[in-house]
């Protein structure tokens, strides 16, 4: 099963494994981008390098262009004989309508799935000062991984952990509510029945319960179940009054 944790550095970054790098300016990229594809040509995978990043191949033009090029990629690396798939992706230049926190929640889960499903390799690299606060915290909250510190972005992490299913680890409290609201609410266009894994969700608070109940009350003809809730979650939850049948929720322990 997949977990969400912190990488110092891109050397252990394995199939399957995607990662928010999220580079300050001055930061050295040259150098992780060299050693990251020297490690996919000892490993043996097929290796892209995305965007304006050092050795790039080409540009994905949007978000579309991205997911269809690290399809095609997986595809092909696995036809090929390739160990997997392993993707740099520089996304410094998206326009800022692409990096809007809703918009970067949306891509980046189809991404993570993708990642999941097929065990490419894929590290998407940011600009921070190119973000605004709120797009860099919703980025960080979608990637079961990031490079650097652990303070990047919310307390929460939420990520496919199977064809079907997601899960959320972390902590989800009143910093972290509102970009997992919008996490929450893309990955519902996504599925008519959003499954979430809440074995390594530590806490969520009365925000996070409360974003936890609009996202699903915006969502008409869609549900939220979550799995593995623990005791003082649904309690918290029937405190809260949002055991009602208008929001499509249902808490399993």
């Amino acid at each position: 099963m997949r977990t969400a944790h912190g990488v110092a550095t891109l050397d252990p970054v394995d199939v399957g494994d995607h990662v928010c790098w999220m580079v300050s300016p001055g930061e050295d990229t040259a150098g992780p981008v060299r050693a990251f594809v020297a490690d996919g040509e000892l490993f043996g995978d097929l290796v892209l390098v995305l965007g304006d990043a050092q050795g790039a191949t080409s540009a994905p033009e949007s978000w579309e262009s991205l997911i269809s090029e690290v399809s095609e990629g997986a595809e092909r690396a696995s036809r090929q004989g390739f160990r997997a798939l392993r993707v740099l992706a520089d996304l410094s230049a998206l326009p800022p309508d692409d990096t809007r926190p809703e918009i970067l929640a949306r891509h980046e889960l189809r991404l993570d799935a993708l990642a999941a499903d097929s065990g490419a390799i894929l590290v998407c690299a940011y600009a921070r000062r190119a973000l605004t606060p709120d797009a860099a915290h919703q980025a960080a909250g979608v990637h079961p991984h990031h490079l650097g510190p652990a303070s990047l972005g919310p307390a929460f992490r939420l990520f496919s952990s199977a064809s079907d299913r997601w899960s959320v680890s972390g902590i989800v409290d009143t910093e972290g509510a509102d970009a997992f609201r919008t996490a929450l609410a893309e990955a519902l266009s996504l599925h008519p029945v959003l499954h979430l894994e809440c074995g390594r969700l530590e806490f969520m608070d009365s925000a996070g319960l409360t974003a936890l109940a609009l996202a699903a009350r915006g969502h008409s003809g869609r549900r939220i179940v979550l799995h593995q809730a623990n005791e003082t979650v649904r309690r918290s939850w029937s405190l809260l009054g949002f055991e009602n049948p208008e929001i499509p929720v249902e808490l399993k322990p």
